[in-house]
């Protein structure tokens, strides 16, 4: 919860307030026993250059930007990799931006 939390804050932050956000799941994996998540927004993108470095600590896109402190999508990324998932973003500028995750569900019904 915390992790889509994160997320479509995020979204909400980032998207202009005429545009879209969608929030989706899809079974994946062996037999369908997982399930990826993803937040989408039609908001700014995020530069192929900050992508590299977006969920890292404090990392922010525009330097002077004060909406966050960056921590939200570092936060996201290591309570999903602990679980073990994994967390990742697709974006172009000008297009909006799709932030995937899926945590482990081993161990789980």
């Amino acid at each position: 919860m915390q992790v889509l939390s994160n997320l479509i804050g995020n979204a909400i932050k980032f998207t202009p307030a005429k545009g879209q956000i969608c929030v989706s799941c899809q079974r994946t994996g062996p037999e369908g026993k997982e399930v990826q998540v993803s937040v989408s927004d039609t908001g700014e993108g995020i530069a192929p250059e900050k992508i590299k470095t977006i969920f890292e600590r404090f990392s922010q896109i525009h330097n002077q930007d004060r909406r966050g402190i960056g921590l939200g999508l570092y936060i996201a990324k290591m309570m999903v990799e602990e679980h073990p998932g994994r967390i990742w973003v697709e974006s172009k500028l000008g297009e909006g931006s799709t932030f995937h995750f899926y945590p482990s569900l081993r161990g789980r019904p």
